[in-house]
Formats: C-alpha cells, structure tokens, sequence
C-alpha cells in the first residue's frame, strides 16, 4: 500500500531510523544545549535520517501499532547508550572542572551555564569549551557518524537484546569517567597541594601573618597558571580518550 507516493515499508523505516539518529543527538554532548533550537536538531536528525536510509534495511513490514512502538523504544534506547559513552568523557571533563574550581577557592564563582542552564563554575565552564573545540578539531564527531552507520548494519529493527556484557561495558564506562575525571584535575589538584603545604608551613613559621588573607588570592592566581599550563596535557590526553571512545561505541554496539 503507498500513501502519497510513499510504501508503508518505507515510512516505517524512516520512522525507525529518525528515531535512532534523534535519541543520539537529543542527547549529543553540543546539541543537548537548550539554547539550541528544537527545530535544528530535529532539521539535523531529518538530515542524517535521510543519508542513511538507503543503507538501512527493513525487510517485511511491522504488523501492528504496538509492535511498531515497542521497535520505536528499542531504536531509542540503542541511541540513548551510544550518547552516553561520549557523555561520559564530557562528565568526567565537568567533574574535574568541579572538583579543581572547589579547590581553587572558586566554587562559589558559578555562571549559568549555556548547555545545561545550571549553575556551574567558571573552571567547570572553561573546561567544557576547551573539551568541545577539541572533540570538533579532532574530528571526533565522524566517530559517532561511523558508529550510526555501523549500529545499522549490526543490529537490525526489533533486534535490541540487552545483555550482561553491555551492561558490564556501562559499569565499566561509569568508573572510567571518574578516573578520567582525576587525571584531567590532578595537575592543578597537586600544585594547589603544595601550596597548601606551603602555605601551613609559612603559619608555622610566622603566626603572625594572616594565611587566609594570603593564601585565598595565591592559589587562586597558581591554580589558574596551572590550568592554564594544563591545557597542552589536556589536549593530548582528549585526543586519546576519543580514540578510545571509538573503540567503546563499536564494542557497544556489537555487545546488543
């Protein structure tokens, strides 16, 4: 049966596959932005639908409403998952930045942040658009293209089968981020260190002096010459991760 021109056949695949590529860029790291309009994303999502529609087969057509939202659902979810493994290196960059601005003295300086329009620090806020610049200049965004096209070709329509290995990889995708989280912060974290040691050791010696007074501004003002320092490292160390992330999608979808 065709309906304006279209087969049914067809028109439930367009379905499905919309429904995959939205879930992954509703929740995309840069297109979660709530600044963003809705009507960009869903553009982008028609967009990316249509050049992979041709590669994408549906071979016998879906017999009812229910089983075809029940097919829906699962193409949703295999988006939602392959979004969370490139939102887990983007968390772990936010809780750094949390982490290093608390210990910097700056966790009471928040802005709104343009993301997610909550309050996070202005290290939380510097870190976020340094790891954005280098996921585009890394051309790390073609690897959730890759792994879009790779999900269609790996796991068919209604063919979503959560396993123990997938959720193993979540877990383990979960630990990582808080030890990526660690190493992104521990430079400035060690120097903020000894400049606490630093700063204990000159009350020992002089009492009379304020280390309050003193130390507020002084490690603020070493923290930030630390981050600033830290860039060039936290370059280097993305530009792994991501290629790591690579790995990770394709290991995702495999383990459906």
């Amino acid at each position: 049966m065709d309906f304006i021109g279209i087969s049914i056949l067809d028109a439930e695949k367009m379905v499905l596959v919309l429904a995959r590529v939205s879930a992954i860029l509703f929740m995309f790291p840069v297109f979660d932005n709530r600044t963003l309009p809705v009507t960009v994303k869903v553009g982008l999502s028609l967009v990316i639908s249509l050049i992979l529609f041709p590669w994408v087969e549906l071979k016998t057509p879906v017999l009812s409403a229910w089983m075809m939202g029940a097919m829906v659902i699962q193409e949703i979810v295999v988006g939602a998952v392959l979004a969370l493994a490139v939102n887990m290196v983007f968390g772990a960059v936010q809780l750094a930045g949390q982490v290093v601005g608390f210990q910097m003295g700056l966790g009471i300086a928040s802005v709104i942040d343009p993301f997610t329009s909550a309050r996070t620090s202005v290290v939380t806020q510097f870190y976020d658009l340094i790891a954005i610049l280098l996921f585009f200049a890394f051309n790390a965004h073609h690897m959730v293209i890759r792994a879009l096209e790779t999900s269609f070709r790996v796991i068919p329509f209604g063919g979503v089968n959560p396993s123990e290995p997938l959720l193993r990889m979540i877990l383990d995708l979960s630990g990582a981020m808080f030890l990526l989280a660690l190493q992104i912060g521990v430079p400035v974290l060690a120097v903020n260190f000894f400049v606490s040691v630093g700063l204990g050791l000159l009350a020992r010696t002089v009492p009379q002096m304020n280390v309050f007074i003193v130390g507020f501004p002084l490690k603020i003002a070493v923290g930030l010459m630390a981050v600033g320092i830290s860039v060039s490292f936290l370059s280097v160390l993305l530009r792994h991760v991501f290629v790591e992330t690579d790995r990770h999608l394709t290991a995702l979808i495999r383990a459906f």
